[in-house]
Formats: structure tokens, C-alpha cells, sequence
């Protein structure tokens, strides 16, 4: 059996969903469906459930959240194309 940590917050309508077990960790932002984790190959996002795999700059998982926060406070929405060049 797995040990997983899983971590639910509301921020501005958005709820963020934080796991974290001992294969990686992942956030995901819903009801957008955007989610950025490290599974399988190093920091990475994901814009639909099994989308592309776009390569993120930052590597820890409370640098990732701190920029998701920031994002949805500054815009009251998510923006993908901004986000995408915070993250990537």
C-alpha cells in the first residue's frame, strides 16, 4: 500500500489539490484540469489529463505552488498563456 499525503485549499474559486507519496509529487488546479508534477520524468505540466508534457524551470513543489497562488490571486483567473511562461 502507498503512503500518499493528498492536501486540498480553495483560493479565489480554484481549488488545489496537492499530492505528494513516495514517487513524486502533483498539484492540480480544478475545474481547469491544469496539472504540474514530477512522475515519471522531472518537473513537468500537463494542460489536459494526458496531454503534452511541457518541461517546467522550477524543480520543488513549493516553488511550483507559490507560483500557482501568486497567479490565480493576481488574476483572479487562470491565463494559460501567462502561466505557461511563469512555469516553463
Amino acid at each position: 500500500m502507498k503512503k500518499v499525503n493528498r492536501t486540498d485549499f480553495k483560493i479565489q474559486g480554484k481549488k488545489l489539490v496537492i499530492r505528494e507519496s513516495t514517487r513524486g509529487w502533483a498539484i492540480t488546479i480544478i475545474p481547469d484540469n491544469i496539472r504540474i508534477d514530477n512522475f515519471y520524468k522531472p518537473t513537468h505540466m500537463h494542460l489536459k489529463p494526458k496531454g503534452i508534457h511541457m518541461p517546467s524551470k522550477y524543480k520543488e513543489m513549493e516553488e511550483v505552488g507559490l507560483i500557482l497562488i501568486l497567479h490565480i490571486i493576481r488574476n483572479r483567473k487562470i491565463d494559460i498563456n501567462e502561466l505557461k511562461e511563469e512555469i516553463m
